[in-house]
């Protein structure tokens, strides 16, 4: 994952600062908590470009998880469909791994928040003001939308060979927390399928036959799929 580091500093300074992928964050620890990693946020701003999250398998969402951590399986059914971009309610893509930002000027004297443990997955109620229903959420103590995804634009070639890119903009609910800007736009996402895995990036590295990448610009790559492959990465 990666963002836009300008489009993030109105909301009081707001900036990336701590990283924990999916085995730093690994949900069979017992202290990989919430609270653990909250505790840990660093003050001092670090790279958020290429930043690598697990995706989760299908099935059951995992149980005994550590305390404040809601990590989603990745639904059997997920889709999208090619000619209205629409994708079926309740479905989802899971992820692992656990990210920090730090607001220096968040009165009285800043605060760092964490996200993570993603969820992509499609809301037909959010259809307005840009939004297509399409939003990642933090499930990391609650679950909340932190990004809608907006101006969506499809290659395809066949169900095995597509490609879905388009924007990021802050959430209502992200925006809200953060007291600042809504639905405006903080970077840019593709998700590519088959032969457009990588989203038209040379990669020196085989990659996974799908992929999201997020970003201002070129940023990062997701891999899922339902055939047994190597595990799929999202960064």
């Amino acid at each position: 994952m990666t963002l836009d580091r300008n489009a993030l500093q109105p909301y009081f300074g707001y900036f990336f600062s701590s990283f924990w992928d999916g085995a730093a964050s690994d949900i069979n620890n017992p202290a990989h908590t919430g609270a653990y990693f909250s505790s840990l946020i660093a003050t001092s701003e670090i790279s958020a470009v290429n930043r690598v999250f697990d995706l989760t398998a299908i099935g059951n969402d995992p149980g005994n998880q550590p305390g404040q951590r809601f990590v989603k399986a990745t639904s059997a059914n997920f889709r999208i469909d090619s000619d209205t971009l629409v994708g079926v309610a309740d479905s989802r893509i899971g992820m692992t791994g656990v990210q920090g930002f730090y607001a220096p000027d968040w009165p009285p004297s800043g605060g760092g928040v964490v996200n993570g443990d993603f969820s992509i997955t499609y809301d037909a109620s959010r259809q307005s003001a840009g939004q297509t229903g399409w939003y990642l959420a933090n499930n990391i103590y609650f679950s909340m939308a932190v990004y809608d995804l907006s101006n969506l634009n499809l290659s395809f070639t066949d169900a095995d060979n597509w490609q879905l890119r388009g924007d990021l903009l802050m959430s209502p609910e992200n925006g809200g927390m953060l007291r600042g800007a809504t639905l405006n736009d903080v970077g840019d996402f593709c998700l590519g399928v088959g032969s457009h895995a990588g989203c038209d990036q040379v990669s020196a590295v085989p990659v996974p036959a799908a992929i999201w990448l997020f970003g201002s610009g070129l940023a990062g790559l997701i891999g899922v799929t339902g055939r047994k492959q190597s595990t799929p990465k999202f960064n």
